[in-house]
């Protein structure tokens, strides 16, 4: 399993890619479906990271039950 660190990485990699592919075929809604779903699982694992091992944030947290 990747670390946050190693994930987050590849995650900013992938999207200055998609940004430089952006500028070169001058088309600003290039791959703008795989940003979002990178964004958006990022978020999801991070916050699954969280309440796995909330550490000092545990405080601050209130689960929510959620219908999936």
């Amino acid at each position: 399993m990747r670390s946050i660190k190693e994930r987050l990485e590849q995650s900013v990699a992938t999207l200055g890619t998609l940004d430089r592919k952006r500028d070169e075929m001058r088309s600003p809604a290039l791959g703008n479906d795989t940003e979002w779903s990178l964004i958006e699982r990022e978020l999801r694992e991070i916050e699954e990271d969280i309440l796995q091992d909330p550490g000092a944030l545990e405080k601050f947290l209130v689960r929510n039950k959620r219908s999936e």
